[in-house]
């Protein structure tokens, strides 16, 4: 095996703009540099199952109760904010599949933004990659997967709300995801695309009970469906401050739109493959969405909904389908659904990690990005595994410990794509992109819709009572969120721009090629 060895000296430094194209042509600068050991072997059905297995994991069996309180059981509101997070979750893909076209290339938000954000130099790509590591984890999915899982075989709700044996099988599963995952790349999308068969089938079961509810169930007791389309059931729940925590729980569902641009160098011509698999995702996710969400409002009363917390999908199937049924196979079939989630964030993250790594920003990059020691980036996945792990351990058990984790994920996620909407406006005036033929391109109506909604749901939550946006020791979820971002950025000041200055060097980057094919850049400081 050869041995380490540096191949570009000097690749760019302190007086040339990160993020500039230089001179060389965009294939060879993206389709050759930044080419992964892996290769590519994504196509359009592994990335359609990325995209679903993303999108249709927990969110739509957990968040509903949170999402139907917040708007105060009004289902004016309740299906205005699931049609408008469609909307612009569609007006979000085509800025990603924009940026995507003319940077094909893993790393997702954090490659567009460091190509359109360029000054301070680093500031963005070092804040993308700090904070892409620190957010990094598959919470969601493992503790919804803890939760279902018991309930599927029996477990009465004051074992998974207020033990921690849920937390216990959560953690075991990650550490199972990372093992399939870290030992062999190509068994690990065999089991992904496995389970995300199973996914599909849950999608149909997910559709036949929405028409079932509709056609068929007759509702013993009085239900959302009988009381007035506009009212209100509880309207001092209704505020700004929890339209705004409806909104990010909804954008939570459709999550996985930008998952995949995680993993674009590893997906076979990815500019076609990402627009089919990505359109035609959405539109199954957003109708099987559509159906539950009615399901839910037919079958359940309020104080169903709001009493069910992360496990209204769970109650749903109970009572269409009976406890043997709905109890055991249904609720069965979503902790798998929530495990084919696991998975498949994992395997992004990795990625993302991996990526991040290879810039050698943080310490001790250049082991943690080695496809090691059976050609996957064990190291990467491992990261992403042990801060899930750590964060399942701190948070309380009760079940709006579930809510507040969605809604931290949430905002740090709308902050970037808040940024990604004006950086595509930004790029859109850069020479390079103006030279290319632009046969993607999102709706400037889009562009513009999306930061108008973004800036509403990152300035939101500041508004109001703050009680609801907070969980035991926790300070509320916006200031939490803002709270790591601000550390990144720390960190990009205090390593880039105050110890240069105090200590009079300048750091450099070196690319270096790895044993496995795989480059890297390194931080040298020069005097």
């Amino acid at each position: 095996m050869s041995k380490d060895h540096e191949v570009v000296p000097l690749l760019y430094d302190n007086d040339l703009e990160v993020g500039s194209y230089e001179s060389l042509p965009r294939e060879e600068k993206y389709l050759d540099e930044h080419e992964v050991p892996q290769g590519r072997h994504l196509g359009i059905f592994s990335t359609t199952v990325l995209f679903i297995s993303r999108m249709v994991g927990s969110g739509i069996f957990s968040t509903p109760s949170n999402i139907f309180v917040s708007c105060g059981g009004n289902s004016f509101i309740f299906f205005t904010v699931w049609l408008l997070t469609a909307l612009f979750a569609y007006a979000g893909l085509y800025i990603f599949l924009e940026f995507g076209y003319h940077l094909p290339r893993s790393g997702g938000r954090k490659v567009f933004l460091e190509h359109s954000f360029t000054h301070p130099k680093l500031l963005m790509s070092v804040t993308v990659a700090c904070y892409s590591i620190f957010s990094g984890v598959a919470l969601s999915g493992s503790v919804v997967f803890g939760k279902y899982f018991l309930a599927a075989i029996g477990y009465g709700s004051e074992t998974y709300n207020a033990g921690n044996t849920s937390k216990y099988i959560s953690i075991g599963f990650v550490v199972l995801a990372t093992a399939i995952h870290g030992i062999s790349v190509r068994s690990g999308i065999y089991i992904q695309n496995a389970l995300g068969v199973v996914k599909l089938m849950l999608i149909l079961m997910m559709c036949l009970t929405g028409f079932y509810a509709i056609m068929i169930y007759d509702a013993p007791t009085v239900t959302q469906w009988d009381s007035p389309f506009f009212s209100f059931q509880d309207k001092s729940a209704f505020s700004l401050n929890s339209l705004a925590s409806a909104f990010i729980s909804a954008f939570f569902c459709f999550a996985g739109w930008d998952s995949v641009h995680s993993v674009t160098s590893e997906v076979k011509n990815p500019a076609r493959t990402l627009k089919i698999s990505g359109l035609c995702s959405l539109a199954i996710c957003a109708l099987c969405y559509t159906l539950m969400n009615v399901a839910y409002t037919k079958v359940l009363s309020y104080e169903e909904i709001a009493n069910a917390g992360p496990l209204v999908g769970s109650v749903l199937f109970k009572k269409l389908f009976g406890a043997q049924v709905g109890g055991a196979l249904m609720t069965g079939s979503v902790a798998v659904s929530a495990a084919s989630n696991v998975i498949v964030v994992i395997y992004g993250i990795s990625r993302v990690n991996q990526e991040i790594f290879r810039e050698g920003y943080l310490p001790f990059s250049k082991v943690l990005a080695r496809n090691w020691p059976w050609d996957a980036p064990l190291f990467s996945l491992l990261t992403c595994a042990l801060l899930t792990c750590t964060w399942i351990i701190i948070l309380p058990s009760e079940g709006s410990s579930f809510n507040y984790l969605i809604s931290v994920e949430g905002y740090g996620n709308q902050v970037f794509l808040l940024l990604v909407a004006v950086g595509l406006l930004l790029f859109r005036r850069q020479k390079t992109y103006q030279e290319h033929d632009n046969s993607i391109k999102a709706s400037t109506l889009g562009v513009y819709s999306m930061i108008l909604l973004c800036t509403y749901l990152v300035v939101g939550p500041f508004f109001g009572d703050q009680s609801a946006n907070k969980i035991a020791f926790l300070p509320p979820y916006e200031v939490a969120s803002v709270a790591i971002l601000l550390s990144c950025v720390l960190f990009w000041f205090v390593k880039f721009i105050m110890l240069p200055f105090l200590f009079n060097y300048r750091l450099v980057s070196k690319t270096t090629t790895l044993s496995d094919g795989l480059r890297i850049t390194e931080w040298k400081a020069y005097y």
